[in-house]
């Protein structure tokens, strides 16, 4: 009984739960400030930022085909800071595939990527081979005075590493839907592909713009909503500003009135004591 016991274990160790058909997930590595959210949302909102906001780790959904059916790309941004190795493994254990971000003007970052690197092949093991990853120099806009990694580098540390290379600028949306393409069409599991047939990418759009129209309404209504908190803040200070001037006002007359009943006539016997003085002299 005990010898089935351990066999039925063994079984059931060697079992994989199916993963769901409609998720591929690309994880986004890469240290802080070289451009990784830039990235993902300019890929999923077209949108860019110039101010550096740090990421804790944000999930991104995009539809996507997936073997001639509708399937979900979900895009993690990871943190670029070292503080979460648990959220890391979880993210690389759970990933189908990678891109390591660096940028082209920090030779440091890219030193960065090469720990992650290791800790992606450990995890998968012999799964890497089959694992689209991409590596990618990031801010490839900068001028030429600013660039420590040259593109030639960038390629020869991925021929080194076995990887993918690609250059990009999220400012510029330079290779940018290009990255994530070439990652999908590496992967060799699926038939996957950014592309959506004519009618999928129709009702994909229409849903994506009532999502827009309904975000800016709720955008408006915030504003709306703020403007009427500003007015009435606005109104409260007037009133406090005509307060305290009434309040002043007030004041000055009551000082004024007790300076005016303060200023009395001189006694009467002052003017008595100088006529008997002037009596004596004479």
């Amino acid at each position: 009984m005990g010898e089935m016991d351990r066999n039925n274990k063994k079984i059931l160790q060697n079992i994989k739960m199916p993963e769901q058909s409609n998720d591929y997930r690309v994880v986004v590595f890469g240290a802080g400030g070289v451009g990784k959210s830039s990235l993902v949302l300019r890929f999923i909102k077209g949108t860019f930022r110039e101010s550096y906001i740090p990421t804790i780790e944000d999930t991104y959904r995009q539809v996507i085909s997936c073997n001639k059916n509708i399937c979900t790309l979900q895009i993690t941004d990871t943190t670029g800071s070292h503080q979460f190795p648990a959220m890391q493994r979880l993210s690389i254990t759970k990933g189908h595939a990678f891109i390591l971000v660096y940028s082209v003007c920090s030779k440091q970052s890219l030193e960065e990527l090469r720990p992650i690197w290791s800790l992606i092949r450990e995890l998968k093991g012999e799964e890497i081979s089959q694992i689209p990853v991409m590596l990618v120099g990031n801010k490839c806009d900068e001028s030429e005075d600013l660039r420590e990694v040259t593109n030639i580098e960038g390629q020869t540390e991925a021929a080194t590493w076995g990887v993918s290379f690609m250059e990009t600028s999220a400012k510029e949306n330079h290779n940018v839907t290009e990255l994530f393409q070439e990652l999908l069409n590496m992967e060799k599991n699926r038939n996957v592909s950014l592309q959506l047939d004519g009618k999928n990418k129709k009702k994909n759009k229409k849903k994506m713009m009532k999502e827009q129209a309904k975000e800016e309404k709720l955008l408006k209504e915030k504003k709306e909503k703020q403007m009427q908190r500003e007015k009435e803040k606005g109104k409260e200070k007037d009133k406090d500003k005509e307060k305290q001037t009434k309040e002043k006002d007030k004041g000055k007359d009551a000082k004024d009135k007790a300076g005016a009943g303060n200023a009395q006539p001189a006694p009467a016997g002052e003017g008595s004591g100088t006529l008997k003085e002037k009596c004596k002299v004479m």
